[in-house]
Order: structure tokens, then C-alpha cells, then sequence
């Protein structure tokens, strides 16, 4: 696989989620992936890539960004079905192809659900809120929001769009390259990282920011309160409330679905406040 087949599978994986549907997940997407590199190894034998394909649009569904891992290594193994001496070697090169799809794409999936959607959107979401408090946009007051340049406003979204996207293109970008050249024992080189250390990392930081977004807010809502406001001692309550049930609920194993809940309808209480 050389630099230009690897660059142009890496933006076809841009597309991974389209034509995504019910019977067969993202096949259509994946094939559509993988086409350069079955028409470069096929190039030889092109009656075969029709049958080839086949395999290509059966069941496929990962994480986006990393089903890069599931593109080197399955093309790897393509290469070792070309290779095969007898059918016999061809039929268990297939079902060795087979259970690296199965294998690969359940393993980056379980990765990608808990560093991407679990972690790092959160944390980037965290970041654009923890930058907007700190040059000055107090969600508490919209009438302060006028006095904000437009700049500063994209500031917070832009700089979070960056970062998530540093790390994910290039998860996808490498994933390629190292599941090609890895073997079977590092399953495809998914195991060259500690994605659970990542991953524990990022969350802790994500903390880092929560912290300074409360702290930063209990700032701007003590700042020249009234203590003797009847609105302001409401809002307290309702907001210790809050507290007292994620003790409540946490103690009591109570799913956080139901403190949502609660938080939404507190939340549009104090709002009316």
C-alpha cells in the first residue's frame, strides 16, 4: 500500500456513513473504501473483483473514525487471499478475512464509543463552554451577550471543532497505515495504545473543566447577589435540590436518566424565576 492509495482511502473514509442503512449497516460505505485497493490487486484478475465485492457488501458496522483499523488490516489479509495456492488455502484465507471483520470492527467500535462519543465530544464541549465563560459571555445574563464580539462568540465552538478533530483524523489517518503493516497478535495494532490510559486521561481532565465551569459560575452568581432577594434564595433551594438528589439517586443506584429529568424541570423552574 503505498502513500497515494493510503491518502485516497483515508478521505473515501470520510464517506463511510453513506448509503448507512437498516439491513446491512454501513457496507455500502466500506466497499466504497476499500474499492482503490481491490481494483489495484485485482488489476490482474478483474472477472474475480465482482465476487470479491460480495464479501465487501455483507454485514459492516464500527465507529467511523476507527474502522481505519478494520481498512489496513482487511487489506492486508486481501493480499493474502490473492496469494493462495489451493482452494483449500483460498477458502480458509476467506474465513480468516471473515473473522478479522467480525473481530476488528466489534473491538474498534467498543474503542470509539467510549473515547469519541463517550470522552472526547464531552471534553470538547466542556473546553468551548470553559472558553466562553473566561472571556467574558455569562449564560446567566443574555443581556450580556450583545457585548460580545462575533469572534469571540465562534471562539469557544472553533477551538473545541480543532481539537476533537486533531485526535480524530489522526486516529483515522494512522489506523490505516498500522493495521496494515500490524499482525494478528496486537489485533492489527489496536493494541500499540493504551486506550483505556486515553481515555481515563481525557476524562480526568474533562473534570478539570467541570470544576472550573462550576467554580466560575457560583463566581458569576454570588457577584453583587442580593442575598435577601426572595428569587435569589429560590434559586439556591432549587439548585442544592439538585445536589441532594445525585447523592439520593447515586446511593441508591437510581439511573442518572431519571436525575435528567429532574434537572430539566428544575432548570426550566429557575428559568421562570
Amino acid at each position: 500500500m503505498n502513500f497515494w492509495l493510503k491518502l485516497n482511502m483515508f478521505f473515501r473514509s470520510f464517506f463511510l456513513q453513506t448509503g448507512w442503512n437498516f439491513a446491512k449497516y454501513q457496507n455500502l460505505g466500506f466497499t466504497f473504501v476499500m474499492l482503490p485497493f481491490l481494483r489495484k490487486v485485482y488489476a490482474q484478475d478483474r472477472e474475480a473483483l465482482p465476487t470479491v465485492l460480495q464479501r465487501y457488501l455483507d454485514n459492516f458496522n464500527t465507529h467511523p473514525v476507527m474502522a481505519s483499523f478494520c481498512f489496513g488490516a482487511l487489506a492486508k489479509q486481501e493480499e493474502m487471499i490473492i496469494q493462495a495456492h489451493s482452494l483449500t488455502d483460498y477458502k480458509e484465507q476467506v474465513v480468516e478475512w471473515q473473522g478479522i471483520r467480525r473481530g476488528v470492527s466489534i473491538t474498534a467500535a467498543s474503542i470509539g464509543d467510549r473515547l469519541f462519543w463517550g470522552t472526547l465530544k464531552p471534553l470538547t464541549l466542556l473546553l468551548a463552554l470553559f472558553i466562553w465563560m473566561l472571556i467574558g459571555i455569562n449564560f446567566l445574563e443574555t443581556a450580556s451577550l450583545p457585548d460580545v464580539s462575533l469572534a469571540a462568540i465562534f471562539s469557544g465552538g472553533i477551538m473545541a471543532w480543532i481539537l476533537y478533530n486533531v485526535v480524530a483524523q489522526w486516529v483515522r489517518w494512522t489506523g490505516i497505515g498500522l493495521s496494515y503493516t500490524a499482525d494478528n497478535a496486537s489485533c492489527f495494532g489496536l493494541t500499540y495504545f493504551d486506550w483505556n490510559r486515553a481515555i481515563y486521561q481525557a476524562k480526568r481532565l474533562g473534570m478539570c473543566f467541570a470544576i472550573a465551569l462550576v467554580l466560575l459560575g457560583i463566581y458569576h452568581y454570588f457577584y453583587q447577589a442580593d442575598f435577601g432577594d426572595i428569587k435569589y434564595r429560590a434559586r439556591a433551594a432549587l439548585v442544592l435540590l439538585v445536589i441532594i438528589f445525585s447523592f439520593i439517586t447515586h446511593r441508591l443506584r437510581i439511573p442518572n436518566v431519571y436525575l435528567y429529568l429532574v434537572g430539566v424541570i428544575i432548570f426550566n423552574i429557575v428559568s421562570f424565576l
